[in-house]
């Protein structure tokens, strides 16, 4: 829906004045209590962590508008996503917005194919050599064994490693002798060596349905993350959350880890810690944006049954990014302008930056970015472990990183081990996919109100991982408080949220 109609619904919607306590100040938070403030609506803002932006996570270089910097969290904008861009354009950010150049884009990138390592425009050179049980198969087409190995190559640049392996069991089983039935001809390039995947899924949803259901729902997000309709931020994504965190005008208070929610039929009980204190308040309303996998460890009291199940059964993805400060971009020497390299086991992707910098302070390379089981290694080093074995990795690929004074500075997270998130997005293709359309309306379950307790986050959205999920689970839920009709309140309830 447009974000527009959404927020004339609200309006129309809106009744007296509320008091409302948003517990997180990622996007989804902040986005409410901008909203909400813009409503008339009286808002406090607690976040558990000394860090506003949640999963929004630009780390810098250095200071200054120039500073280098790379992106720890969110770091893509989809073209379609308009709730993000609304508020881009909004705050004065549209002309920041550019191209992200993305995997498999730039063709002088690298592949790492058991081993050995290609340029991705030379890659199906050596797909025969490579790919051995595939091209065995010689019941099939010469041309429907290439497309496979085409189709391999993409999932394995992208899937985690149980998806990987589900995908290798399908095409073994099934899936191979599905592509021999297609006409594959429109779907490869002139030269015979790539294939529009796009154009092939979208022209064959039958090839979809006969996937399982896990790589099926995941197909679609590797359309979404091999698109070239993908924008980010010139400056840093963290550039939408310090607009918000400007237009709003309350103060936003950090470092309030909350412990317990008490949802009551007329009011909230939410215990957080405040400078080691323990702090006990009635609030009115309460938006509650904490992610499921922090939330289920809380003291949840006044929750049912099902929605203390889907607390406990939303199913997390970790993640891991390494950044390298580099003192000069030595990958555009190797004629690498963006896009990402394929790093195999261990760093997995390897994003370069399509944003030119002040050459006198350096560039970032994303020099990993890990999900899913391909993080377990990853998950158990210390940072500057994870720093070394990435930069040991990189090496492989680009020797030049070795060169003395090249690498400058490093930055890392593991999401999975993250206090404040304990995994980096949910996911949904994890889980029990027994009943598919259940599946697909979990995040309702998620988002479902108790009370005056809402909920909000990519966790309660049909576009989890990505930022326009959590704006528009936020978008709901301020119509839902704003249109929310009080039962009128026993005389001994505190009327206010107070701190």
């Amino acid at each position: 829906m447009n974000t527009n109609k959404i927020l004339d619904d609200c309006r129309i919607a809106n009744q007296q004045p509320k008091k409302i306590t948003i517990l997180g100040a990622g996007i989804a938070g902040l986005v409410a209590a901008y909203e909400l403030e813009k409503l008339g609506h009286q808002v406090e803002l607690l976040e558990g962590s000394s860090r506003i932006g949640g999963r929004v996570w630009t780390h810098r270089f250095g200071s200054g508008a120039d500073a280098p910097y790379g992106e720890l969290g969110a770091m893509r904008i989809h073209k379609d996503h308009q709730h993000t861009l609304h508020y881009v354009r909004e705050l004065g950010l549209a002309d920041k917005l550019c191209k992200f150049i993305t995997v498999f884009e730039e063709h002088n990138a690298l592949m790492n194919i058991q081993g050995k390592i290609f340029r991705i425009k030379d890659a199906s050179k050596s797909f025969e050599q490579y790919y051995q049980g595939i091209f065995l198969a010689t019941q099939y087409r010469e041309k429907t064994r290439h497309f496979a190995a085409w189709l391999k190559t993409i999932i394995d640049a992208i899937a985690p490693s149980d998806l990987r392996d589900s995908f290798d069991r399908d095409l073994e089983s099934h899936l191979i002798a599905e592509l021999d039935r297609l006409d594959l001809e429109p779907y490869f390039s002139e030269d015979g060596d790539t294939v529009n995947f796009h154009k092939f899924i979208k022209d064959n949803p039958s090839f979809r349905a006969h996937c399982s259901k896990a790589l099926s729902i995941f197909l679609g997000d590797i359309l979404v993350e091999t698109s070239d309709d993908l924008l980010q931020l010139e400056g840093g994504m963290d550039r939408l959350i310090e607009r918000l965190v400007t237009a709003i005008k309350t103060p936003i208070k950090c470092d309030r880890a909350v412990v317990a929610i008490n949802a009551q039929a007329d009011a909230v009980e939410v215990s957080w810690l405040e400078n080691g204190e323990l702090q006990t308040h009635d609030c009115d309303y309460v938006l509650c944006t904490i992610p499921f996998s922090i939330l289920k460890n809380l003291e949840l009291t006044g929750f049912d049954e099902r929605k203390l199940a889907s607390i406990e059964n939303t199913v997390y993805c970790p993640a891991t990014k390494t950044i390298l400060h580099c003192s000069e971009a030595f990958w555009e020497q190797e004629g690498i302008g963006g896009g990402a390299s394929l790093g195999g086991e261990g760093i997995h992707q390897i994003y370069y930056p399509s944003i030119e910098s002040n050459p006198d302070r350096g560039s970032v390379l994303l020099a990993s970015y890990t999900i899913g089981k391909d993080t377990e290694h990853l998950d158990v080093m210390s940072d500057p472990q994870r720093c070394f074995y990435v930069r040991d990795h990189v090496s492989q690929m680009h020797p030049a990183i070795n060169t003395p004074g090249v690498i400058v500075d490093a930055a890392t997270v593991a999401w999975g081990n993250y206090q404040w998130s304990n995994g980096g997005c949910t996911i949904p293709w994890g889980g029990d996919l027994s009943d598919e359309f259940n599946h697909a309306l979990k995040y309702l379950e998620a988002a479902r109100p108790l009370n005056r307790l809402f909920f909000a986050g990519e966790h309660c959205s049909r576009f989890p991982a990505w930022l326009q999920g959590s704006i528009e689970s936020s978008l709901e839920a301020i119509h839902q408080i704003v249109s929310h009709q009080p039962i009128e309140r026993h005389e001994s309830a505190i009327d206010t949220c107070k701190t």
